[in-house]
This record gives C-alpha cells, sequence and structure tokens, in this order.
C-alpha cells in the first residue's frame, strides 16, 4: 500500500525486472523525443515546450509507486504503466482524483489532461524505446494501449459555470501592496524569496501580464527582456498554433521600475546560478518559478493578507491582477481603449472583455457602444469600505 496525495491505494508495477535507473531513463527519454518532435512542429521552446516538460514530469510524480528497486524504496508513475491495459484506467484515476485534491481551475486540469494526452497518443503511434534500434515497449515492457475515454477530459470551460473574476479598485489594490511591503516582507526567513513573490506581484499588476509572461520575463543574457534605457519590459503573449509568441514592450511605471531596480540589485544575486538563472523569477534552488508554484505561493500570500485585515476576495488568484490593472486603466482613462487593448496583449476588443469592467456610469452612458465591448457581467470590482 502506498499513497498518492492521501488517496490509499495498491500499485502493480510494470516492467518489475528492469532496474527503476534504466526504467526511468527510458521514461525520461521519450518525454525529450516527444517534445523534440513538439519543437519540430513548431511550438516555441521557452513557452508551450518548457510548459509541456514541467506538467508532464509533475503528472507522473503525482502517483507514487513502491518499487524495491528504486533506491530509497519508492518511485512513482511511468508512461508504460499509465499505459497498461490493465491498470492504465486506475492510474488515470488516480491523476484526476490529485488534481482534484489540489483544487486546481479547470483550465488548468485541462491543459495537464491535454498534454498527457497528447504525449500518450504520441507515444501509442511511436512506441519503439528510444536509443535502442527494433526495441519496442510493448517488447521490453508488455502491452500497452490508451487509457484515455472521453469522459477523462475536462468540458470546455464555457461549459461550466464561472469562477468568479475580480478586480482590486485603487484603495484595495494599494493597501494589498503596503501589507506586503510592511507586514509579510519583515517576517519571511529567506528574504530573497519573500522579495520574488513581492516583486512578481507588484509587476504583475502594474504591467497587466499574464502568469506565462510574469514568469518568461529574462533579467541577463543576450536575451534580456528589460530595457532601462527606455524604462520597459518586454513580454512574449499568446500566438496561433505553431507561430510562436508575439512580443510587445509595456511600459514601467514608477512603482513598478524602482521595485524591480531594488529587486535586481538587491536580492536577485542571492539565488543559486543556474542555466535558468537569466529568468528574472526563480524558486530557491536556482530552477525557473513555474505557474502553479507562483500560483500557490500567491494564494498563500492573500490568506495571510485577509487574515492581517486586508479585505481581499478569499478566491483572488494571479490572473485577477491582469484584470486589476485593465480595469483601473480604463476607468482612469475611458477612451485608452486601444492602449489598454496593446497592454494586454490582443488585437481584438472582444478577447479583452474579460479582463475590464467600465465602473464609471457618465462614460458607460456617453460611451455605450465601447463599454459594451469591454464590460463583463461575471467580473467584480473589489472596493475597501471608507
Amino acid at each position: 500500500m502506498t499513497k498518492a496525495n492521501g488517496l490509499s491505494t495498491e500499485f502493480e508495477m510494470s516492467g518489475s525486472g528492469v532496474p527503476w535507473e534504466e526504467r526511468l531513463e527510458d521514461h525520461n527519454n521519450k518525454i525529450d523525443e516527444y517534445l523534440q518532435n513538439c519543437i519540430f512542429r513548431g511550438c516555441s521552446v521557452d513557452g508551450t515546450v518548457y510548459q509541456r516538460e514541467v506538467l508532464l514530469q509533475s503528472i507522473f510524480r503525482r502517483v507514487p509507486i513502491a518499487d524495491p528497486t528504486h533506491p530509497t524504496g519508492d518511485g512513482h508513475l511511468l508512461l508504460w504503466g499509465l499505459l497498461s491495459p490493465s491498470f492504465g484506467s486506475h492510474y488515470l484515476s488516480l491523476i484526476v482524483a490529485s488534481l482534484l485534491k489540489d483544487d486546481l481551475a479547470l483550465a488548468t486540469r485541462r491543459r495537464y489532461m491535454n498534454y498527457l494526452h497528447d504525449f500518450c497518443t504520441y507515444v501509442l503511434a511511436k512506441p519503439h524505446v528510444p536509443g535502442v534500434a527494433a526495441l519496442t515497449i510493448v517488447d521490453k515492457y508488455g502491452p500497452i494501449t490508451a487509457p484515455f475515454s472521453k469522459y477523462d477530459l475536462p468540458i470546455h470551460k464555457t461549459d461550466q459555470p464561472r469562477r468568479k473574476r475580480h478586480a482590486l479598485g485603487p484603495n484595495l489594490r494599494d493597501n494589498f501592496f503596503e501589507f506586503l511591503r510592511v507586514d509579510y516582507l519583515p517576517t519571511q526567513s529567506l528574504p530573497h524569496m519573500g522579495a520574488r513573490n513581492y516583486a512578481a506581484i507588484i509587476l504583475q499588476t502594474e504591467l497587466g501580464a499574464r502568469n506565462s509572461e510574469l514568469l518568461g520575463i529574462r533579467s541577463e543574457g543576450g536575451s534580456c527582456d528589460i530595457d532601462r534605457s527606455k524604462n520597459r519590459v518586454r513580454l512574449f503573449g499568446k500566438g496561433s498554433a505553431y507561430s510562436g509568441k508575439r512580443l510587445r514592450w509595456v511600459p514601467l511605471t514608477p512603482l513598478a521600475a524602482e521595485v524591480l531596480r531594488t529587486f535586481q540589485k538587491v536580492f536577485k544575486p542571492m539565488f543559486p546560478k543556474s542555466p535558468p538563472s537569466d529568468y528574472l523569477f526563480l524558486n530557491e534552488d536556482g530552477s525557473r518559478l513555474t505557474k502553479f508554484w507562483y500560483w500557490k505561493t500567491f494564494r498563500k500570500i492573500v490568506g495571510l493578507a485577509i487574515e492581517a485585515g486586508v479585505p481581499l476576495p478569499d478566491d483572488l488568484r494571479p490572473h485577477d491582477l491582469r484584470r486589476t490593472y485593465a480595469t483601473n486603466k480604463l476607468e482612469k482613462e475611458p477612451l485608452a481603449y486601444r492602449k489598454v487593448l496593446k497592454h494586454l496583449g490582443h488585437s481584438y476588443p472582444s478577447s479583452a472583455a474579460p479582463y475590464v469592467i467600465a465602473t464609471d456610469e457618465d462614460v458607460e452612458e456617453q460611451q455605450s457602444d465601447l463599454i459594451d465591448i469591454f464590460v463583463d457581467p461575471y467580473i467584480e470590482k473589489n472596493e475597501e469600505e471608507d
């Protein structure tokens, strides 16, 4: 018996006659081969490919398996176990249960399962063992089959009740910032980690960046995205399938520029040097900060802020900071919708609708056609009571 995210389960081992190290190498080599194929098909290395690698590794580690050939006795699920005709559907149900237990957003769960489904489809189409001529996974590890049914992929988010979206009014936003600076930062045992979280939240709110855009900022090297001479940051936004990311330059506000300068000068050098260290935001070990861990950290900080008396929505999420930027920008400059579109990285007004809400009734009356484009009834603007 072993536990997967708190769920007691029994596991059967696939390829039990092959040592753990060899099985893990075959597993990782197949993932690498799949990622190389994604690059060949035109996926962005720093965006789509990196994200798929992180999510795939995370998914398989979600299912621990007792393994006497493992150095510690505790291995994890490998791809042929998931593709096993006997146990694949069982393992898939454990993955689904772990995603639900972590309370991930529907879009995140869908991304996990879509990437996993695509990887499994690739392996079934190309079932050879990488680096070994004329040897297939079936020969080495036994029969494989597709574990997915139509019931294992989340339905599209438009068919589900919408989760509340929030935008923080200027006063509440500033009080949240003040909590971070005065109450949160001084209590952190690792100052550079606290400063990283503070800088990330400030920059995302001030730039209106997506999570992936924020965490993709490079602060060093030949691909540095920070232009100090023009006081701006380069963000790599969404692109159409296999077209690569669409870049845009976003100006730094005075607050964002000061926080960024201090973080880079004082705290960024405290992180270990590593191949991903060109990125602005890193983990404690020097690896690149992922969207999942940024989301988890942000949710903890929101909880601390609420406990300290900051009236934030208890379901506030990082993407709401992007909505905060757009909503407050439009409220301040109602006719600057093209600038808002440009800064958000959208080409058409309709695609910006989920991020912004007009709150000035006079402007809404006078500019009804424009406002109708931007208003999203599912966004709540949160103001702090006087």
